[in-house]
């Protein structure tokens, strides 16, 4: 039986550099290339053995039609965000249902004997209106921070940015309610009881998100432990 060709470190490494060159920097996008450039390529070996080899790795790109790896990056784009959102949204869920609803209970009727205790219940609502900001200008910082990171230069962890803008929207709309809110709708306390109703949501929101994306970190770090640490 003849034996299966198998291509060296070194021209493992040709192909990932030449997908870099092609734009590819997403470095899970191009180790999944790398997987199917590599295996088109020990077939082709097979058969013959003076292959070019950089020939064939041209060859091998041209096999991704005229719009080359721009569709592929799309798709993979769309897929990765469907993903995202569909965890996200899975666990918000999960804070609805037992045992995880005793959390979201505990968090209104905590936030209801924190407002009880203010007398001025704008300058409560005003107090959570300011932590959503915070919670926004944090996930800015990081989001620039892991940009800047190359050695999280991953696809899977890139964190997705119309959610985040989802995120902020909520959070200016919150804003907003806070602002035309007059003086007596603060002393009316199903209104507020609605609007802190309202802001257990947005933090359950942004802890599903932040969740999420450590898990996909996890992933990353035990899937790629040589690059991310």
């Amino acid at each position: 039986m003849k034996k299966k060709i198998k291509l060296t470190e070194a021209q493992i490494q040709q192909i990932d550099k030449y997908i870099a060159a092609c734009g590819i920097e997403w470095i899970d996008v191009r180790a999944e290339l790398v997987d199917h450039f590599a295996n088109s390529l020990e077939e082709k070996l097979e058969k013959n053995p003076n292959l070019n080899f950089m020939q064939a790795i041209v060859e091998a790109h041209k096999s991704f039609s005229d719009s080359g790896f721009k569709k592929l990056l799309e798709t993979k784009k769309a897929a990765v965000q469907k993903q995202f959102y569909r965890q996200v949204f899975i666990n918000l869920k999960s804070f609805f249902k037992l045992p995880k609803m005793i959390i979201s209970i505990g968090a209104f009727y905590g936030l209801v004997f924190i407002m009880d205790l203010f007398s001025n219940k704008e300058l409560f609502f005003m107090i959570l209106t300011i932590i959503l900001f915070s919670l926004v200008i944090q996930a800015l910082v990081r989001t620039k921070i892991d940009k800047k990171n190359k050695n999280n230069n991953f696809l899977f962890l890139n964190r997705t940015e119309l959610i985040f803008q989802l995120f902020n929207l909520l959070m200016l709309l919150f804003t907003n309610i806070t602002t035309l809110r007059t003086e007596n709708s603060f002393q009316n306390a199903n209104y507020n009881y609605i609007q802190l109703g309202i802001f257990v949501l947005l933090i359950l929101f942004y802890w599903c998100m932040e969740y999420v994306y450590l898990e996909n970190k996890r992933y990353v770090q035990l899937n790629y432990p040589q690059i991310v640490s």
